[in-house]
C-alpha cells in the first residue's frame, strides 16, 4: 500500500468514526423523552389476537421494538430487514388504519413479525414517537438504544448485542 492510499484510508476511517459519534449522539438526544420502563406500554394485543406482555417477554432476552407505519416510505426499506433480524420482534403499526387494513398490508409484504395495531396512537404517544420508523430494544423491562429513520440490519444486531452486554 502506498503512503497516499494509507492516508486516504486513515482519513476515511476518521470520517467514519466522526459520523458514528454524531449518529450516536443524535440517537441519544432523540431517546431522551422515551419512557424507560416497558411496563408503561401495558399489555398489548397483536393482530392475531394474541396477548403480549412485553415486560415479561423482555425478561428472557432482548426484544426489538419496531414502530412503523404502512404510509411510511422509509419503513418500506427497514421492515424487510426487521423481518430478517432473527430475534424476537414486537412491532407497533402507528396510525395505519383499522386491523383488517394493517393485516392485509403485513400479509401482502410477507412479514413474519408480531404486529400491534396502534390505530388510536395511544402507544405512539406513550413512547413519545415523532418519527417513523423508530427502533428500540426492550430488555429486562427497560427500553434502550432508540433510533429513528433508516437503520441497517447490522445496526439492529448491534443494539440487541449491546442490550445483552449492559445487563
Amino acid at each position: 500500500m502506498t503512503a497516499t492510499k494509507g492516508r486516504k484510508l486513515g482519513k476515511g476511517l476518521v470520517y467514519l468514526l466522526v459520523i458514528m459519534v454524531i449518529v450516536t449522539a443524535v440517537d441519544l438526544w432523540r431517546s431522551k423523552d422515551l419512557p424507560t420502563e416497558v411496563a408503561a406500554l401495558g399489555t398489548m394485543t397483536t393482530l392475531n389476537g394474541d396477548t403480549l406482555d412485553l415486560d415479561a417477554l423482555s425478561q428472557e432476552q432482548p426484544v426489538l421494538v419496531y414502530v412503523w407505519a404502512t404510509w411510511c416510505g422509509v419503513c418500506r426499506v427497514v421492515s424487510p430487514m426487521v423481518d430478517m433480524v432473527g430475534a424476537p420482534v414486537v412491532s407497533i403499526a402507528l396510525a395505519s388504519g383499522q386491523d383488517a387494513k394493517v393485516a392485509g398490508y403485513v400479509r401482502e409484504k410477507g412479514y413474519d413479525f408480531s404486529v400491534i395495531n396502534d390505530a388510536d396512537h395511544r402507544l405512539g404517544q406513550t413512547l413519545a414517537i415523532s418519527v417513523t420508523p423508530t427502533l428500540m430494544v426492550a430488555h429486562k423491562g427497560q427500553l434502550r438504544f432508540a433510533t429513528a429513520g433508516i437503520t441497517t440490519l447490522p445496526g439492529m444486531y448491534a443494539r440487541l448485542w449491546l442490550a445483552r452486554l449492559m445487563t
